[in-house]
C-alpha cells in the first residue's frame, strides 16, 4: 500500500490532513466555528485545503506536492539533535 497525504472531514466536522496509513495522528487539524460553517455553506473542505496550501507556501515557497514537502521536512528535522530540558 502506498503512503500519501489525505484531507478528510471527520464525523465531528473537523478537517484533518493526515497520512493515509495513520488516521490517529493528523498533521494538521482545522475546526471551523458554527458561524464560519454557516458562512462557508458546505465549502469547509475546499477552504481548509487552500488554508493548508497557503501555510505551506508561506513557509517554503511554491509547493505542488504535499507528500514531497512533508517527507523533506521530516528528513530535515530528523537530522537536528533534540534537546529536552
Amino acid at each position: 500500500m502506498s503512503n500519501y497525504l489525505e484531507l478528510a472531514q471527520l464525523p465531528d466536522g473537523s478537517i484533518v490532513l493526515r497520512r493515509s496509513d495513520d488516521h490517529e495522528n493528523p498533521i494538521v487539524k482545522i475546526d471551523f466555528s458554527p458561524e464560519s460553517k454557516e458562512f462557508l455553506q458546505g465549502q469547509e473542505l475546499s477552504v481548509a485545503k487552500e488554508m493548508i496550501r497557503a501555510g505551506i507556501e508561506s513557509v517554503s515557497g511554491n509547493v505542488s506536492d504535499f507528500d514531497e514537502f512533508f517527507d523533506g521536512q521530516k528528513e530535515r528535522l530528523s537530522k537536528k539533535p533534540v534537546i529536552l530540558h
